[in-house]
């Protein structure tokens, strides 16, 4: 629904009089709850008109937010909850690292917005951004085709102010109220960091591919020389996870990992990486 309130005006009127790059975010639907700030982008490029290029929507609370692979995504707290749909015209480069850019675009807002404590974050491949080894940060990013062209909704959680998490969040994530010492920085503050180093990252991004950040990225990456497990197709065409060892990225974005057993190097795209073992829902997720 439409804000309404103290609690959910203050985002947008704060955001409204920030200094804002040229699109993003300058259209602007802030909701106090949604089921997810995804279905509600795609809802609003279903209207007429459309939404234009780099509008936002935002929400103080989602009951249905999920993350990637459709796994939930936990919404309670004073934290950053928004997408940011994106109309780029016909990829002259593959896509399929989005993430990535993205992800480098959160770590350089925050990094703005908190000053010297920044150097603490850090990304993991593919879709998170982390606090030392603790998620600050998540990714979605969906796309939907109208021929050629892409209509690309890019969701992501920033957990800024809350005090504890639930379940098996506890051991895996954290919060900027959490890490810094003193003041954290607003929503609107931290939001519109980011959105303008999204934007930036974004025009290189499409017009040159993974290529234009990958240095950047591997400069704050933290995947490298890691043990992970990873998913291998065998010859019948059934999957096993095996223990292998992250070796770095190639150059469109792609994980090139080698088996602990020994055997030339591959490559793993969008399949799950499990930092501690292959079984059950409680391996986190890389």
């Amino acid at each position: 629904m439409p804000s309404s309130g103290p609690s959910s005006g203050d985002l947008a009127a704060e955001l409204a009089a920030a200094s804002l790059p040229s699109r993003f975010g300058r259209t602007h639907r802030h909701l106090q709850q949604t089921a997810s700030t995804n279905d509600a982008a795609f809802a609003w490029l279903r209207e007429t008109p459309p939404p234009p290029d780099g509008a936002l929507v935002t929400a103080d609370r989602q009951s249905a937010g999920r993350g990637r692979m459709g796994r939930s995504w936990d919404s309670s707290g004073e934290d950053i909850y928004a997408s940011v749909i994106t109309i780029p015209g016909t990829p002259a480069h593959p896509i399929g690292a989005l993430a990535l850019a993205v992800g480098l675009a959160l770590l350089e807002g925050v990094a703005q917005s908190v000053g010297p404590a920044g150097a603490a974050l850090a990304l993991k491949w593919p879709n998170d951004l982390l606090w030392g080894e603790r998620k600050l940060a998540g990714i979605l990013c969906e796309t939907r085709w109208l021929g050629g062209t892409p209509e690309i909704v890019i969701g992501f959680g920033i957990n800024v102010g809350r005090q504890s998490f639930a379940g098996d969040l506890a051991d895996t994530a954290t919060s900027l109220a959490r890490e810094l010492e003193g003041a954290v920085p607003t929503r609107a503050r931290i939001l519109a960091a980011v959105l303008c180093r999204l934007e930036d990252r974004l025009e290189g991004f499409f017009g040159r591919g993974f290529p234009a950040l990958r240095e950047a990225y591997l400069a704050r990456w933290q995947s490298e020389g890691k043990q992970v497990w990873v998913p291998q197709r065998r010859p019948d065409g059934s999957e096993r996870k095996i223990a292998a060892r992250v070796e770095g990225l190639d150059e469109d974005g792609a994980l090139r990992v080698r088996s602990l057993g020994g055997g030339p190097s591959f490559r793993v795209q969008s399949a799950d990486v499990w930092l501690d073992g292959p079984g059950g829902d409680m391996q986190a997720p890389c």
